[in-house]
């Protein structure tokens, strides 16, 4: 669920910079659920889905005094956390038995034209899905993504049972996904946009 961080999240990142670890908590506590769910896409197992999100936050925090600057932090952290993952990915395909990975691989300049572009094209395509989905549905899922409610809000809005509302979001992700596969979107910033739906 959304929380008031989207609406003070310059203010929380100026004082991270700073070195406040409140600031950085809320951070934290605001990104770790979405990580986690894009790590664990792409890994085997829990385990290593958490180690990933470790070391996503370890390099956060040695980092802390560049966000300040930062204009897009989600696009930001969202390429923070696909470097990281990938960087995963390849030392244990290198050595299976290796459970040190290093923190180094992840470039110092994370906002590469090409990724940004990537992340932004997949957005947009993600916005296009959207437009194509039943009027209730785009409703339910707008109120859903964008406005942070759990079902049972939503249901209470709309005055609707909360079974409803799941099953419309359910049939949402799943057109959007379908849309974005079908347009060339990159799967990982699928799984990073929708990961703060509440399932």
């Amino acid at each position: 669920m959304h929380t008031n961080l989207k609406y003070n999240e310059k203010e929380l990142l100026m004082r991270m910079a700073k070195g406040d670890e409140r600031a950085y908590k809320q951070v934290f506590d605001r990104y770790w659920n979405k990580i986690y769910q894009v790590a664990l896409g792409f890994l085997k197992g829990p385990e290593q889905a958490r180690e990933v999100v470790h070391l996503v936050f370890i390099r956060l925090w040695e980092k802390r005094a560049n966000v300040a600057a930062v204009d897009d932090f989600d696009a930001w952290l969202f390429i923070m956390a696909r470097n990281t993952i990938l960087n995963f990915l390849q030392q244990k395909a290198r050595s299976p038995d290796n459970t040190a990975i290093s923190q180094d691989v992840v470039p110092d300049d994370l906002l590469t034209p090409s990724a940004l572009l990537e992340y932004k094209e997949t957005l947009s395509i993600i916005q296009e899905a959207i437009q194509t989905l039943p009027p209730q549905q785009a409703r339910i899922f707008q109120l859903s993504r964008n406005g942070g409610l759990t079902y049972a809000e939503i249901a209470a809005e709309l005055d609707i049972a909360p079974a409803t509302v799941k099953s419309h979001i359910i049939r949402a992700l799943n057109t959007i996904r379908e849309y974005v596969r079908k347009h060339g979107g990159h799967s990982m910033a699928v799984v990073w946009v929708l990961a703060e739906i509440i399932l």
